[in-house]
């Protein structure tokens, strides 16, 4: 039924949700109107980084930023980064290889087959995201060690350069003097061991944290197991504060491959006819000092390296160096940010295969509150990117040179005593990525030769959000507008190399989307609380053969249900996530059939057997529903049936 209601409501024209939003619009300002003058001041939001690099009051940022803290993390249940970020309203994930988040691809605008090349991943606002085109790692950072996840819906190329069309996912590591383990069992042969100690008093503090997760899958061949580490210091005084850390991660994964459609309907456990081992591995270091506050006028410096090994189908070996100095001061009543970014990366393999690139960065931005009610934010930033490549060992090198530009413009109006509107226009791009500029053979995906046609992506956004509080709830209603020109995806047929049938990436298409997005929050009594969201998504090719088209796995309406029932001793909580059907991936005449729609329960309580140990439980997929979220031409890939865990943490001071 959760479903069906979705689907109904999702059938109108794209042209209508503009409609919808005029209605949805005018009906909330009559409500914030009329309680204004009963309701209590709305609470002062947590301080957000994602809006324009430093922190600021997350009541005034002119884009939207969902913040989710610790609290929140733990109370999910939710055993890895993956596992929660499905939870959260507005965005997307695709499990290739089970619950672990193996090779999962996260999507941020509904941008498709590509959106985890189109989504930027932060740690403490440093740059996570490879050379080439692996998806996010998420087994790089244990759970525990993090404080909070800032959610910055809307295009940031203006603040961040390439790969953040989507929007970002921004990690934000915790340093609290907190002891805790974590003891998690489950389906699957799954367990998992996760902790955090907190050091340190006064200016300098320090933590170590440390996880280690296995599983066997729910299919066959499908065993992984992850490991992460991380180690934190950070202190203060009248010279300054200063944070460094080093982290390494490892996972070991069997890849089942995929199924036809026969053999999932059959055996949806089994392994595919292409099974593989990856290992995987890496490691990162970094300082970042900022200086002491001369007459409004700040600096600081980030310096990281980071470094990554993949052993599939070959060895793929990256590398990345980056220097980040900033300037930030006031200029009457006008705040700026001045930043460069000086960045070298490498992605190689052991054949020889090399792609190098240099990029130079310059980005300012600049805000100042027009009135009480009324703060205008504008941002730059031109990159220029000089990439080489290398088709072999002592091979001629060819090379190409990008330069980029991105802006932003966004306003944050008080409407009312409890309503808030953000709108702005804001553009952004991404450069090919090192294995992008490939041709590779379509069977075994080994790398041929130099395939470097392909252009930078480009995306011009216009959004607004309206965001209040009437009588205790919490409610927003969110639109973007997202074109996309030169859009770089996979092409199957990209005839014959050295002898061999290729694949390749190129420039297919430009592309629009529509997003409509709604939520609320509702206390709707003491001991329950409801949380609810809907995206309703027109997703369009705009040129070539496939004009009018679906993009390929972009859903029509996704929907998310929460409840909490806080009883004496134990809160019972049950999530409903519906996802519409998708066109499959690497198909741009959607030809094939759709990825049928699905819809999953989760149930799951938690209670505090004493003030320092607490124990959760929860069964995903309650209703054992069959289904997978990916499939390519040449086949699917299944996700996983209902499943059992079980958690056990133990916290002190």
């Amino acid at each position: 039924m959760f479903g069906m209601i979705v689907m109904n409501l999702s059938c109108m024209p794209a042209r209508l949700l503009a409609t919808g939003s005029v209605l949805l619009l005018n009906l909330f300002i009559v409500q914030a109107q009329a309680s204004s003058s009963s309701e209590p001041p709305a609470s002062r939001e947590a301080l957000v980084i994602s809006a324009k690099r430093v922190a600021q009051d997350g009541a005034k940022a002119t884009v939207v930023v969902e913040v989710i803290d610790r609290q929140q993390i733990e109370a999910s249940g939710a055993s890895n980064l993956a596992e929660f970020l499905e939870s959260v309203p507005g965005l997307g994930l695709s499990r290739l290889y089970g619950r672990m988040g193996v090779d999962a691809n996260v999507d941020l605008g509904y941008l498709g087959e590509a959106a985890s090349q189109n989504v930027l991943f932060l740690i403490d606002g440093q740059r996570q995201n490879a050379l080439d085109s692996s998806n996010l790692r998420f087994a790089r950072l244990p759970i525990s060690s993090i404080e909070r996840i800032e959610i910055r819906k809307a295009n940031a190329g203006a603040l961040y350069g390439d790969r953040a069309q989507g929007g970002v996912i921004h990690v934000i590591t915790r340093n609290d003097q907190a002891k805790q383990v974590n003891l998690g069992l489950g389906s699957y042969g799954s367990k998992q061991f996760d902790t955090y100690l907190g050091f340190g008093q006064g200016d300098l503090k320090a933590s170590v944290s440390y996880m280690s997760a296995q599983s066997d899958g729910y299919r066959a061949s499908s065993r992984s197991e992850q490991d992460s580490a991380q180690f934190g210091l950070t202190g203060e005084g009248g010279w300054g504060r200063f944070k460094l850390f080093a982290r390494g991660f490892k996972e070991k994964a069997e890849l089942p491959s995929f199924l036809s459609f026969q053999e999932f309907a059959m055996t949806p456990r089994k392994a595919g006819a292409y099974p593989v081992t990856s290992e995987r591995t890496g490691e990162a270091f970094g300082l970042r000092y900022e200086g002491k506050s001369i007459k409004g006028l700040t600096w600081s410096v980030d310096i990281n390296e980071q470094s990554s090994r993949d052993k599939t189908y070959e060895v793929i070996q990256n590398k990345r160096t980056l220097i980040n100095p900033e300037v930030a001061a006031n200029f009457g009543s006008w705040q700026g940010l001045f930043g460069l970014e000086f960045s070298e990366a490498q992605a190689r393999t052991e054949a020889g295969k090399v792609v190098e690139q240099q990029s130079r960065a310059i980005y300012l931005q600049s805000s100042r509150a027009v009135s009480a009610d009324l703060d205008l934010e504008l941002g730059a930033r031109s990159q220029r990117a000089s990439t080489q490549f290398q088709a072999e060992v002592g091979a001629v090198a060819s090379d190409s040179t990008y330069q980029q530009s991105a802006l932003s413009a966004a306003f944050n109006l008080r409407v009312a005593k409890n309503l808030t509107l953000r709108t702005g226009a804001l553009t952004g791009f991404r450069l090919a990525n090192a294995d992008e500029v490939y041709f590779f053979n379509r069977e075994t995906y080994a790398l041929l030769s130099i395939h470097d046609a392909v252009k930078p992506m480009t995306t011009r956004e216009l959004f607004a959000q309206l965001e209040g509080n009437y009588l205790g709830n919490r409610y927003g209603i969110h639109y973007r507008q997202i074109k996309a020109d030169n859009e770089i995806g996979y092409q199957y047929d990209c005839g014959v190399v050295a002898g061999v049938k290729a694949s390749c990436n190129n420039n297919l298409y430009n592309t629009e989307r529509h997003i409509l997005s709604a939520n609320v929050f509702w206390p709707a009594t003491k001991s329950l609380l409801v949380k609810a969201s809907v995206d309703l998504v027109d997703a369009q090719i705009e040129s070539d053969a496939n004009a009018g088209r679906r993009v390929p796995l972009t859903a029509k309406q996704v929907a998310r249900l929460g409840l909490i029932w806080r009883l004496e001793s134990v809160d019972l909580l049950a999530n409903a996530h519906y996802r519409g059907s998708l066109v499959q991936a690497a198909d741009q005449s959607n030809s094939s059939p759709l990825i049928p729609a699905r819809h999953t329960v989760d149930l799951g309580f938690r209670t505090s057997l004493s003030k320092h140990w607490q124990l959760s439980a929860w069964i995903r997929n309650l209703t054992d529903k069959s289904f997978y979220d990916y499939a390519t031409y040449n086949g699917i890939y299944p996700a996983d049936r209902r499943a059992f865990y079980f958690n056990l943490r133990l916290t002190t001071i």
